[in-house]
């Protein structure tokens, strides 16, 4: 059923389900009935199917044969989903055509229809070429070949052939251009300690990409370069570096080195304005929030990730009203429900670092989660994350509060934290803040001591930079802002 369950999803959106799931005279067939009632959500299984339908069980032969009915003819439907209801890119919609052009033209081959053949063939081509669709130039000239060899076409056989041979070149290059980035790929997905591992081989990767991309200059040899060298530098904590290629790539594209119908000009934004974040050049990052921030569609899935960088560059720069206005925005959006679990869990992070800082908060308080109740996920050396920033935002909870009692049980958590997950150099910034919380605790909160103290700590924070996405504890607000609002609750409550 769950197989079902997905086609029927896919394919409510074909250009006309009539072509293959018609209703004759107007009744409803069983084929008919079960789509329905898959569509609807009335049959979440198979026993809720097979009872309705024919009073049986699914191992019910009739049953079985419904299903592979609907099955194929679903299957078949797909060739004919209409792309512009799914709000796909021009990009897909192109790639979609050819694909279903090149299968049209096979069928045709096989039917000895070779001029009807080579028609289609030089759609596919005009497309191709358009947007460098290297794989499809292939097959294409691959189809006009055999037809020309067919019908003894000597003078265009030769024409062709040449085109071919340079094409499946071309090809060959974009396939190692890809393969190695879907080797980078799998590897950066799968753990901190397979990332770990893959660092140092990287620099070598990316000059491969890179001779690669300037040898076939084709797009997808390109996008394989420019995303590899992205994850390098997020990994090692490069963003300047970052900074430098989405802004090369933009002036790319103006120049007509990179094909401006395939490059996703969104992604780059995004990845421009999440640069500027990491880079701390939080002035020009919001510049660049504000003027992209019409390119992403208000409530669309690419928005919140967009949404969360903007905020967090706000955060950072201590714009409160602007941070409350952004956090308002997004938690009133009626698709804020839709996004993952993990998402949300982010924001209610965010929320809740939001009000440390705000006094005047647009935010009603009932959308708040009570950090007291906010347990620390369980600690995986493969889920670096939000570990530290729960820590934080529990102790300081406790030291608003005035709850002595909970803060000195806390140190202890503080320090087998410290000396259990934190024993790496890349932790350095998280390990030197948790100290500075545990130095309030042992200085019995006063903010004089505890300013004069910590001094040295705090001036290992400023001088020690965070380090690259490829053990990065998020830091929600900079670990030195933080510590000038711990220093003024205990000032208050001297």
């Amino acid at each position: 059923m769950e197989e079902l369950s997905k086609i029927v999803k896919l394919v409510t959106n074909s250009i006309s389900l009539n072509l293959v799931l018609p209703i004759a005279n107007g009744r409803l067939s069983k084929e008919d009935a079960l789509y329905e009632g898959i569509k609807n959500g009335k049959y979440i299984t198979d026993e809720a199917a097979a009872k309705d339908l024919y009073r049986s069980k699914p191992n019910d032969v009739r049953y079985k044969m419904l299903k592979h009915r609907l099955k194929k003819k679903l299957y078949n439907n797909l060739l004919f989903l209409d792309y512009n209801k799914f709000g796909s890119n021009n990009d897909f919609i192109k790639e979609q055509a050819c694909l279903l052009m090149l299968q049209q033209a096979y069928t045709l081959r096989l039917n000895y229809e070779f001029d009807l053949v080579l028609q289609l063939v030089g759609k596919v081509m005009a497309i191709a070429q358009e947007y460098e669709y290297t794989n499809h130039q292939v097959t294409a000239l691959e189809l006009a070949v055999a037809c020309y060899s067919e019908k003894g076409n000597l003078k265009q056989f030769d024409k062709t052939l040449p085109l071919l041979e340079e094409a499946l070149l071309k090809r060959n290059l974009e396939s190692k251009a890809i393969n190695i980035f879907q080797s980078v790929n799998v590897n950066l997905k799968k753990s901190v300690t397979a990332r770990k591992r893959l660092l140092p081989r990287l620099p070598e990767m990316i000059d491969t990409l890179n001779a690669l991309w300037q040898e076939a200059r084709t797009f997808a040899s390109f996008d394989a370069y420019y995303k590899t060298s992205i994850s390098y530098y997020e990994l090692i904590g490069s963003f300047e570096k970052i900074v430098e290629m989405t802004v090369n790539a933009e002036t790319w594209v103006e120049k007509g080195v990179i094909n401006s119908l395939r490059f996703k000009s969104n992604y780059n934004k995004f990845v421009l304005v999440y640069a500027h974040l990491r880079n701390k050049d939080y002035a020009n990052g919001l510049q660049y929030a504000e003027k992209y921030a019409l390119d992403f569609k208000e409530g669309y899935i690419n928005w919140f990730p967009y949404m969360e960088n903007y905020f967090l560059l706000a955060l950072h720069s201590n714009q409160l009203e602007l941070s409350g206005i952004l956090l308002n925005k997004v938690l009133s959006n009626s698709s804020f429900q839709k996004i993952s679990n993990a998402a949300k869990e982010r924001w209610s992070l965010y929320q809740m670092y939001y009000r440390l800082f705000s006094l005047n908060s647009t935010i009603p308080n009932n959308v708040y989660i009570n950090p007291y109740s906010l347990s620390l996920p369980e600690y995986s050396k493969d889920k670096l994350g939000f570990n530290v920033a729960i820590l934080i935002l529990q102790f300081i909870y406790f030291l608003q509060k005035g709850d002595s009692e909970a803060l000195l049980y806390r140190i202890e958590s503080l320090k087998k934290y410290i000396l259990t997950h934190l024993k790496d150099a890349f932790s350095l910034r998280s390990k030197t803040f948790l100290k500075l919380l545990i130095l309030t605790v042992t200085e019995d909160f006063e903010a004089d001591e505890c300013k004069k103290k910590g001094q040295k700590l705090y001036q290992k924070l400023i001088e020690t930079p965070p380090p690259g996405d490829a053990y990065a504890e998020i830091e929600i607000v900079p670990y030195e802002h933080l510590w000038k609002h711990i220093l003024s609750i205990l000032e208050n409550k001297s």
